[in-house]
């Protein structure tokens, strides 16, 4: 007899065993007196997975972009956080600290399910290895995808792969858990996970749509992980590019993958009809307001001077959209031109209190009323993009170029394709016959403009070494970036996001630079 008991998540702090409190439940798996590992199970557990990555108060979703706001694209609508990427440095904000915590509970939730899917799942009987193997390809993925982001935001973080928290990675026990290395995450947690999910999981995402894990997810997410391990901070360099460049391409030639392509237009890419579709949209986060599983692009992403409902938490950054090339995307992406409350005329974005375009590309995840109005709310549907396939293309071409001295031609045809989707009449040439320099200056460009406001800019500045060089273009970030002396900090200082206070103080860590 099968007894399910669903576990609740709590409010304590999600950090690990000991002095970081993991010993919260996560969400995602039952816990029985007798536990059965069927195939309903195992997907109940799997299914939770994702449940997790959202977590609670759209973890991966807006606490993702308010954390990327250090970058160029975007910036926070009021005064108080105009510029996080200085707000950052101070390990005292109470909010910003709000933040990390959250985004580091978030990842370790998942971690704990992954965990315990992987011990558990792994030794039941109760199904075939041919059943089972896909489910746990799902949770190999997960759990890579969590530390991922964790070594990105934070540098050196506890590597727990014990779902009962008792040992950190390196055997130390419960309350003496040490942040392991940015290379031991890597090399052995996120990669060898990417490598076995590979393996495990289907061609296709076994929903037929974008809201679960894929064999392609997995090699997106390792292609990422090789371009990031030959960048900053290990630095690993040409071999990690001729691994990066092997990956994508793997994608592109379909290789024991679907098919991808890009989507025709680019703002069909953003339709709530079309959200969970697989064509290019390679693996996303699904929102749905009914289910607790809300995304934040209602009110947050509307300008004050279009409602007086609205936030502002969320404006493009008006420097890059000056910059931005006059395409296709640059009409959907913006609105630069504001319908304002009670006003017949448009407001030019330079007149409203921010001086900055409101962020176009997700209203369509807003809800409208019977007669076609938006319903100012905050809980909205759609999706937290994570790979596309346009992704894919940049990457290769980016890879192809470091690893090999020189663009090929199916480097030039990636970045060609993802340019002429977005052409408006004239605005592109060919790519031709460029310098491996200013290839690669084409291709940082163009993921850019291709990825505004997909909560990536900032670990692409991070990897690349430029966060300084892409913040300089805004006046008003340089004064502060100059006033608050960060060029003369370490990159640790400003790269990598403060610890959680509350770990800092219960698990005794030092303290990230600042």
């Amino acid at each position: 007899m099968k007894k399910q008991i669903l576990i609740a998540s709590c409010s304590v702090s999600m950090l690990l065993c000991g002095c970081v409190d993991l010993m919260q439940e996560p969400r995602s798996f039952l816990t029985p007196e007798t536990m059965v590992y069927d195939q309903k199970t195992i997907e109940i557990m799997a299914n939770g997975l994702y449940n997790d990555l959202w977590f609670e108060n759209y973890a991966y979703n807006c606490r993702s972009q308010i954390l990327g706001v250090g970058a160029d694209d975007i910036v926070t609508g009021t005064m108080t956080k105009r510029y996080t990427f200085v707000d950052q440095l101070n390990v005292t904000n109470a909010q910003h600290d709000a933040d990390v915590e959250l985004m580091w509970q978030n990842m370790y939730a998942v971690i704990r399910s992954a965990n315990s899917m992987l011990r558990d799942v792994v030794k039941s009987e109760d199904v075939s290895d041919e059943v089972k193997n896909p489910y746990l390809g799902e949770a190999h993925f997960m759990r890579a995808f969590a530390y991922f982001n964790l070594v990105r935001y934070f540098g050196p973080v506890p590597a727990i792969l014990d779902p009962d928290c008792n040992e950190d990675m390196y055997g130390n026990a419960s309350g003496s858990i040490i942040r392991a290395s940015v290379a031991d995450i890597y090399d052995k947690i996120i990669v060898p996970d990417l490598i076995a999910a590979e393996t495990m999981l289907p061609e296709r995402a076994r929903t037929n749509d974008n809201s679960r894990a894929s064999r392609a997810a997995a090699k997106a997410c390792l292609t990422d992980v090789y371009l990031t391990m030959a960048g900053w901070p290990l630095k690993r360099g040409h071999d990690y590019y001729v691994l990066a460049r092997d990956k994508a391409k793997e994608v592109i030639d379909h290789t024991d993958t679907k098919t991808y392509t890009l989507v025709q237009p680019y703002e069909n890419l953003w339709k709530e009809a079309n959200k969970s579709d697989d064509t290019e949209h390679i693996f996303a986060l699904n929102h749905d307001s009914n289910n607790g599983t809300a995304s934040n692009y209602g009110r947050s992403y509307y300008a004050t001077e279009e409602s007086s409902s609205a936030w502002s938490d969320y404006l493009a950054d008006s420097c890059f959209y000056e910059r931005y090339p006059n395409d296709t995307r640059k009409s959907f992406n913006f609105i630069a031109n504001f319908k304002v409350e009670g006003t017949p005329r448009p407001l030019n974005y330079k007149r409203t209190s921010m001086r900055s375009p409101a962020i176009n590309k997700y209203r369509d995840y807003t809800p409208l009323d019977a007669n076609g109005k938006v319903i100012m709310t905050a809980q909205t549907n759609g999706i937290t993009p994570i790979y596309r396939y346009a992704d894919i293309l940049l990457m290769y071409a980016e890879a192809q170029n470091k690893a090999d001295g020189s663009p090929n031609a199916l480097a030039y045809q990636c970045l060609n394709d993802i340019r002429k989707r977005a052409a408006n009449g004239g605005t592109y040439t060919e790519a031709a016959n460029l310098s491996p320099e200013d290839f690669d200056k084409a291709v940082f460009d163009e993921r850019g403009w291709e990825f505004f406001a997909e909560f990536k800019r900032w670990f692409h500045l991070v990897r690349t070494e430029k966060v300084l060089e892409a913040n300089m273009y805004n006046p008003r970030v340089k004064a502060a970036i100059e006033k608050n002396g960060i060029a003369a900090k370490s990159k640790e200082a400003y790269y990598w996001m403060p610890l959680p206070i509350q770990e800092v103080q219960s698990c005794g860590f030092e303290q990230n630079p600042r």
